[in-house]
């Protein structure tokens, strides 16, 4: 074990020592265009000094991808240093109690962010804004602070949650530059009910919606809960929504009652949506609990809705397909069928 550590420790010093030398041909005067480090921490002294290194350059560019299964707790730094930054990509850190702080003060011209596996820590508040930020992504992120992580961020234009545990939910204000978004959840996180409406109710302004997850309760349409009419939605992607214990027609009038909140929808996509993915035998039983409702299907105004795109696995879809044709009637129906899990 020891000669193994000193030949590693023997690798490090000569890999820095490459480093220093090609950096000495670098003008100090311009910033780096991209750092990137991608490793498993060896050691956490080792890994503080590239980061620290590669920070000092100022960089446009700033990709720190670590490989281990537990998170690594981002070193202290310069908020001078990132004046230039324009990208910034971490995975599996552990970003402290003042990595927003940093990003709100400390990068000026920061315009695309993405964090994976990522965890805001500490026992203060944490929000994420930028004047300039035009693309955030929050992949499988945690906060456990205790406290709402809230996302001000007036410029953006693209927005990505995808999984995740945020304790204490998600918040999101001034959406107004809003184009496109992606929502994914599952029935094992740890956002309510309320907080995923919330989360629908702040993107009004979007063109283009992918929302995976989604259960009938979050869309359906209440008197004294409504949705914002989202103006500018012209396509809506579903993947895997309305597979809770609801009747088919009671998913459907969700969805119905939703849509009918965006007038000009022009494509509606349903991926694997309302029913799990049984095989034929298993569907045979299923069938039988299913009440078709046939004399109650509602017609949803939906005028600028041409195209319904309907990916599923089992033939069992066709009530779906029955019943969209007359709640909708004016869409065309387009049906491919792909196998859910097919490589």
């Amino acid at each position: 074990m020891i000669e193994r550590d000193d030949a590693l420790e023997v690798k490090w010093a000569r890999l820095e020592d490459f480093a220093t030398n090609l950096l000495l041909f670098h003008d100090n005067t311009s910033s780096l265009g991209e750092f990137r480090l991608s490793s498993r921490v060896y050691n956490q002294r080792h890994v503080d000094r590239w980061i620290h290194r590669g920070i000092e350059y100022c960089p446009s560019v700033l990709i720190i991808l670590i490989l281990n299964y537990c998170r690594f707790k981002l070193p202290p730094v310069v908020g001078s240093n990132f004046c230039h930054l324009k990208m910034l990509r971490l995975c599996s850190v552990d970003l402290g109690s003042h990595f927003a702080d940093l990003l709100c003060s400390a990068c000026p011209v920061m315009e695309d962010l993405k964090l994976g596996n990522c965890e805001f820590s500490g026992n203060s508040s944490q929000v994420i804004t930028s004047p300039t930020l035009k693309k955030l992504e929050l992949e499988s992120c945690v906060n456990n602070t205790g406290y709402p992580l809230v996302i001000t961020v007036p410029s953006l234009a693209y927005l990505c949650l995808c999984y995740g545990y945020y304790e204490a939910g998600i918040s999101l204000f001034k959406m107004d530059s809003l184009v496109r978004a992606k929502i994914y959840v599952t029935e094992y996180e740890t956002l309510s009910q309320q907080t995923e409406r919330e989360l629908l109710c702040s993107l009004y302004n979007v063109t283009s919606l992918e929302l995976v997850g989604f259960g009938a309760e979050e869309m359906l349409i209440e008197k004294s809960d409504k949705f914002p009419i989202f103006h500018n939605m012209r396509t809506l992607d579903l993947h895997g929504c309305f597979l809770d214990e609801y009747e088919l027609y009671d998913k459907l009038e969700a969805l119905g009652s939703f849509l009918q909140s965006a007038p000009c929808l022009e494509k509606l996509i349903l991926k694997y949506c309302m029913f799990h993915s049984f095989s034929d035998s298993e569907w045979e039983m299923e069938r039988k609990i299913i009440t078709l409702h046939r004399e109650e299907v509602k017609t949803f105004q939906c005028q600028q809705l041409k195209l319904i795109e309907v990916v599923y696995d089992h033939d069992h879809d066709h009530q779906l397909i029955g019943r969209l044709g007359r709640s909708l009637p004016d869409a065309s129906i387009k049906l491919k069928k792909l196998e859910r899990f097919s490589t």
